[in-house]
């Protein structure tokens, strides 16, 4: 019964990656960005339809650090290339004036992109909904205690064998073999964004793949950022948002949300709590 939970887990993920993913040209996003300036609405399914929604909800409370419709800047930056090189200038500042998550028209179960050449890019969101999803399988076929980690975004659900919480450790984002901080956590969710996860190294200089909207440059001033929350979808998406706008900002907006805590790591090694972040049982501190 374990093994079914799992395989309809994963085939629920693959699901929701199948619909959102700009990497698959057959893609329901794909798809939506091809109408990009036209004047009719595309019908989108129910998934969809809910990241999209809160992605423009996430943009709207943290006044466009997270942007969905960062496509175009997404497309300018290769991470992944062998000879990575810098975008640009021009090119880069053409793609700024296509992102603006309030372009974005939604009406009833259909959506625009008002601009030509607009793009959504859900990547900052979509993974925390699929897991998110992929855990509500497993609670509907009864599994009472399960973890899900996909690459930093994490669901848990009930506890350990031993009855005890799941032990979460937070990577240090500079020593990869070390630990920053750990904690329990039970039936929550945690994200954490970091400069170490995907860049490229041009004339020593270390660019990473969280991209200011504004700039269309990678967010300065953070290491790392790591939300706690009641869903992985939300603390995907306040991950991103609280890295780019800054420590004092990004503390500010967390704490001004019910039931969100932080912990970041800024670009001198300081280390920020929400209000409540250090009160997570079980917590320790390793230190930078």
């Amino acid at each position: 019964r374990a093994q079914m939970a799992i395989n309809q887990a994963f085939a629920e993920m693959r699901r929701l990656e199948n619909l959102m993913s700009t990497h698959l040209p057959d893609s329901e996003i794909s798809k939506l960005n091809a109408t990009a300036g036209k004047n009719s609405f595309f019908p989108v399914s129910d998934a969809v339809l809910e990241v999209i929604k809160r992605g423009i909800h996430w943009g709207d409370r943290s006044d466009g650090a997270l942007d969905i419709s960062i496509g175009p800047l997404s497309r300018l930056w290769q991470f992944d290339d062998e000879n990575p090189s810098l975008p640009d200038a021009q090119q880069l500042a053409q793609a700024i004036r296509l992102v603006n998550f309030r372009d974005i028209e939604v009406d009833a179960s259909q959506v625009r992109l008002k601009q030509p050449e607009m793009s959504l890019h859900l990547g900052a969101i979509a993974k925390g909904y699929a897991v998110d999803k992929a855990m509500d399988v497993l609670i509907n076929l009864q599994i009472r205690h399960a973890l899900i980690n996909a690459g930093g975004d994490l669901k848990t659900l009930g506890s350990r064998e031993d009855g005890k919480p799941w032990n979460i450790g937070l990577q240090h984002p500079r020593k990869p073999e070390q630990l920053i901080a750990s904690f329990a956590l039970s039936n929550k969710a945690v994200a954490t964004s970091g400069d170490y996860q995907r860049y490229l190294m041009v004339d020593s200089t270390r660019y990473h793949h969280i991209l200011n909207p504004a700039s269309g440059m990678p967010a300065r001033g953070m290491i790392s950022t790591t939300i706690l929350a009641d869903n992985v979808m939300d603390a995907d998406a306040l991950a991103t948002a609280v890295f780019v706008l800054g420590p004092e900002n990004g503390i500010e907006l967390v704490d001004s949300l019910d039931g969100i805590e932080a912990m970041l790591v800024s670009d001198s090694g300081a280390i920020l709590f929400s209000k409540n972040f250090q009160s997570q049982p079980g917590f320790v501190l390793q230190g930078f």
